[in-house]
């Protein structure tokens, strides 16, 4: 058999493998749905995709934390071509073809990587299904941004040495929206590839060769998604994560001692039911075949890689046990880097691709018989553990359900607020139930405007600092005295709330509905005393009286307009950030006005007296000058690789005319 058929026939005992996973889901007409997929990646997803079909640029979401910038964030991967599917098709389509092609790439990539190693097809092929089909990538099949890079990390070690190559690799993998994840991935591809070089003389010199052409791949890769670091960037340094997280963020959600055990088979994790919905975290396993063939490839190697795989091993042991030991706590908390990462069970990912290299070492040590048969008991294993993940309608994410057609009603524009106990509450009886309550950012979607969300990770400063000073309020009632200052006029409650005279109960539809008893606008006219006294960050007294409700309309998603008439100050309760230019129309012609900073997050201006309008329109400098290198170095790299094809080609051609004259 000839060397392509072999590789085909690999690549198709891959895909059959991936269709085995996800075949019985889809044939039921259902879909993966928990966690993070329903209220965190539909909304990214569905939103950009209305946006576009409307011939607009996703740039900016104003129905989300006030409003904060929408390509920018990096966790959306809006400029990943993974995306293209939810383009073109439902939710529930499009993430069919995701979850396939990225599950069936991670096989593929991380075969290549093996096969590079001189292991055998058998071997590489069953090292491959245990990164691919194992618990790891299982487990992280509602993280879709988390799915795309873990599917390109094999990327890195293939192309370990070919800088062209890399540097494409590390330009996906960054578009595909989760860089803590890309970071550590390049950490491990050093770490492996370092313990696998021969320790010859010749060591130093692979080292700093390799060095160079990791250096030229960054440099690459940097400039190719420019058209999302450079916006990004800017989202970080504004965002409340610029600094990293608080030593109680990270360390949630880590493995125990005998949490361990999951590495092998859920199976023994005999006090609790396997749910991947619920311990995601803790979804690392080899499957019982791949953890002996795994042991067998560790004893099997020679002392030097052994040794050196041992000791990675220990230290993703250290890094994911979190606050369980002195030493992996002291870790999280004096190592700088961990402070951006988000909990010790997604550090698990650095052992899935060692762990997939010692079972093809372990594998290749067999017979092929013995391999033939360790592949089809190791499949139908991974498998097994696959299909507890949840599975829901695929109808469920454009349902809209009871509180969104409430809340939509008589095309309200004004914000609602669901309350924090109600956010935190994660309640509802049954799938549609909990998907209907808006947890997350599913309002998004449905072009609701909420003043409070969970789950974006880059969110302004300014914005989450108001959020958190609303939500920090004693009561509804002090809420409602703020909520017509935010645009807010709907309140969400889990229970029922003490009667107030700023508040009018509605009934009970999934929450308890307050509606503002005074009228709620996003701009309001105030007096030149009332605009000085209104304070450019949070405020630690009474606000100034309200003046005129004015009128405020958005035409489209990145620009708006408020109109009014006479001198004073116009507050506008949209957010003050950078690439938000205003222009102030009156009578005498047009001028750039001068935004000032109110109430943390939003803006205030000085108007003149007689009619006026100010519009306000979103074009961000730093999205237009990534987007202009991006292309620039698009169309070299493309120069680059045309050229180098014509050169192979040529190189060809003129070989067979040689042997054809011989």
């Amino acid at each position: 058999m000839k060397r392509t058929s072999h590789e085909a026939l690999a690549a198709a005992c891959l895909a059959g493998l991936v269709l085995a996973v996800f075949g019985p889901i889809w044939l039921r007409g259902l879909t993966p749905y928990w966690g993070d997929m329903t209220y965190i990646h539909h909304p990214w997803q569905a939103l950009g995709a209305q946006l576009l079909e409307k011939g607009r640029l996703p740039l900016w979401d104003p129905y989300i934390y006030f409003g904060m910038p929408m390509a920018a964030k990096m966790q959306s991967a809006a400029f990943y071509p993974g995306q293209i599917p939810f383009f073109l098709f439902g939710f529930a389509t499009a993430a069919s073809f995701f979850h396939g092609i990225h599950y069936a790439l991670a096989g593929w990539l991380a075969f290549l990587w093996l096969r590079s190693l001189r292991l055998s097809r058998g071997a590489a092929l069953g090292g491959a299904a245990v990164f691919a089909c194992g618990g790891g990538m299982a487990g992280h099949m509602p993280f879709l941004n988390h799915l795309s890079v873990l599917s390109l990390t094999p990327g890195l070690f293939l192309f370990f040495r070919e800088p062209a190559l890399l540097a494409l690799t590390l330009a996906l993998a960054f578009l595909a929206g989760y860089p803590p994840f890309l970071a550590g991935s390049a950490i491990l591809a050093w770490a492996v590839m370092c313990i696998l070089a021969a320790p010859r003389q010749s060591w130093s010199r692979w080292l700093i060769s390799s060095g160079r052409g990791w250096a030229a791949a960054a440099v690459l890769s940097a400039a190719l998604t420019a058209c999302q670091l450079w916006p990004g960037g800017e989202l970080m340094a504004m965002s409340r994560r610029a600094g990293g997280m608080a030593l109680e963020e990270t360390l949630r959600f880590g493995y125990s001692w005998r949490d361990l055990v999951q590495w092998v088979s859920p199976v023994l994790a005999y006090w609790k039911r396997f749910d991947p919905a619920v311990d995601w975290h803790q979804c690392s396993t080899l499957g019982f075949v791949g953890s002996a063939a795994a042991a067998w490839g560790l004893w099997s190697l020679g002392r030097r890689r052994a040794v050196g795989l041992a000791a990675l091993g220990a230290a993703v042991l250290l890094l994911i046990l979190g606050d369980t030991n002195p030493v992996s706590r002291a870790l999280w908390e004096h190592l700088p880097p961990l402070r951006f990462v988000r909990y010790p069970g997604n550090v698990s990912f650095l052992g899935w691709l060692p762990a997939a290299l010692l079972a093809a070492a372990g594998l290749s040590r067999c017979g092929p018989a013995v391999r033939t048969a360790a592949f089809f008991l190791l499949a139908a294993e991974l498998v097994c553990y696959a299909r507890a993940a949840p599975a829901a309608p695929r109808g469920l994410f454009t349902e809209a359900g009871p509180l969104v057609r409430s809340l939509q009603e008589g095309g309200r524009k004004a914000r609602y607020l669901l309350s924090p106990l109600a956010l935190e509450s994660h309640s509802g009886s049954g799938v549609r139930d909990w998907k209907w309550r808006l947890y997350g950012m599913t309002n998004a979607p449905f072009r609701l405007r909420a003043a409070g969300n969970f789950g974006e990770p880059l969110v302004p400063r300014s914005n989450y600092e108001l959020m958190d000073f609303l939500y920090r309020q004693g009561s509804a009632a002090a809420a409602a005295r703020l909520m017509p200052w935010l645009g807010a006029d709907t309140l969400l409650t889990r229970d029922p709330t003490a009667p107030s005279k700023l508040l009018r109960y509605e009934g009970k539809v999934l929450w308890h509905v307050y509606r503002l008893a005074a009228p709620v606008s996003s701009a309001w006219a105030l007096t030149e005393q009332a605009g000085d006294l209104l304070p450019a960050g949070l405020p630690d007294g009474p606000l100034p009286a309200l003046g005129k409700a004015l009128p405020l309309n958005w035409p489209r998603e990145d620009r708006y307009e408020v109109e009014g008439s006479g001198a004073g100050w116009a507050f506008v309760a949209e957010p003050r950030y950078p690439g938000w230019s205003a222009v102030l129309e009156t009578a005498r012609g047009r001028s750039l006005a001068k935004p000032l900073p109110a109430l943390a997050a939003f803006q205030k201006v000085r108007v003149p007296p007689g009619p006026w309008r100010l519009h306000f329109f979103y074009a961000p400098a730093s999205w237009l000058r990534g987007v202009g290198l991006s292309a620039l170095v698009l169309l070299g790299f493309g120069v680059y690789w045309y050229n180098r094809s014509l050169r192979l080609f040529g190189a060809q051609w003129t070989s067979r005319t040689w042997t054809n004259e011989a």
